[in-house]
């Protein structure tokens, strides 16, 4: 049995109620009913259905934000320089912007025409420069024995077709090697903004020549720990091939990492290789963040290098390259679900005869996903 104060307050209740016309019952009057309360509440009446609706809209759209919250898309640069490395010869700089987007993109039919369409796929679209210089930069007239002066500065469009443990990747690349590349406007004007002498050979480059070049590459992933630990451990075997007027070579390469909530990608890469690898997908996805630190190492057989070689059909500076080529790597990648932060060291070979020293530098990629 209710008591006499709690009487009073469920009349109270049912007659504002009523009063605001969101009971069928009749309003009561109260004897002792505040009317200052009374015309404050009739005050808020008209406000409560729009409140009402946006508070359901934004409940809504909170709940449709979740599901559909995971990134389909990711904005990446990339940038690779050897004087951060120790010193500013051969591979100088690299730089590098992208769009990677979840779907089949303009050559994702490539995979159906091989008989392997089955799979996520993803798309990438970057434009990259690349430059080469000899080791002395004072020379007007370089060391015919050193390095060439030389850039690159190309579209790519790569597709990728990714499963629970292998990912294909195929990227065209279009562009022009030589003057028309901007890579000595760039180094020059680096050099005034850092306060160093303008380099004097870049007269001597490699000429103008188009460049078209398909590059392929197949990586396979094996967990080395149980897929539910948050520690994980992963070894990532790859091999790749490059055909065209840039580069024609084969070459394979391994790397292991290990880290704390691993993320289901592929691994790292560098610009002279795919470049952009797929972000991870939601269903694939058990954390919000992790890190991990990584190390590879691999080779190449070179059978053309027009850095190296020179121009394929004008007479140019050139070096006598070296057929294989060693290379290693070492890093360490933050990630969270909307951005990934990459830092390695590159350790490159001696890529032809005479060089002195070997093509080490530093690579950083920063990856926003939405």
């Amino acid at each position: 049995m209710l008591t006499q104060p709690q009487c009073q307050l469920q009349i109270k209740a049912l007659s504002l109620l009523g009063r605001l016309g969101l009971t069928n019952a009749r309003p009561v009057r109260l004897r002792r009913l505040n009317p200052y309360r009374l015309d404050f509440i009739l005050f808020l009446k008209p406000l409560l259905s729009p409140i009402l609706i946006v508070s359901i809209c934004f409940s809504a759209f909170a709940s449709f934000a979740e599901e559909q919250s995971w990134p389909q898309n990711a904005f990446s640069v990339r940038d690779e320089n050897s004087a951060l490395g120790g010193h500013d010869e051969n591979y100088t700089n690299g730089i590098s912007m992208a769009l990677t987007r979840k779907g089949k993109g303009p050559l994702g039919w490539v995979w159906d025409l091989a008989g392997s369409g089955d799979g996520e796929r993803f798309s990438t679209y970057e434009l990259t420069q690349l430059m080469f210089s000899p080791r002395d930069l004072t020379l007007s007239n370089p060391d015919p024995t050193d390095h060439p002066y030389a850039g690159l500065l190309y579209l790519g469009i790569t597709t990728h077709l990714q499963r629970e443990n292998s990912l294909n990747s195929l990227k065209l690349i279009a562009g022009l090697a030589g003057p028309d590349a901007f890579a000595g406007d760039v180094q020059k004007f680096v050099h005034r903004i850092e306060g160093y002498n303008d380099p004097q050979g870049w007269a001597y480059q490699i000429k103008n020549e188009p460049v078209v070049n398909l590059f392929y590459e197949y990586r396979y992933k094996q967990a080395l720990t149980s897929p539910d630990s948050d520690l994980g451990i992963e070894l990532i075997p790859m091999g790749g091939a490059f055909l065209g007027n840039y580069l024609i070579q084969a070459e394979t390469d391994a790397q292991c990492r290990i880290g704390y909530h691993l993320p289901k990608d592929f691994g790292t890469t560098v610009l002279r290789g795919s470049g952009y690898l797929p972000f991870p997908q939601e269903d694939k996805v058990r954390h919000a963040w992790g890190i991990y630190a990584f190390a590879g190492g691999g080779a190449s057989l070179v059978a053309r290098n027009l850095v190296l070689d020179g121009n394929t059909f004008a007479h140019s500076r050139s070096v006598e390259k070296r057929p294989f080529l060693p290379a290693a790597e070492a890093g360490a990648s933050l990630w969270t679900r909307r951005f990934q932060a990459t830092l390695s060291y590159v350790f490159w070979g001696r890529e032809y005869y005479g060089q002195q020293i070997r093509e080490n530098y530093l690579s950083g990629l920063l990856s926003c996903f939405f």
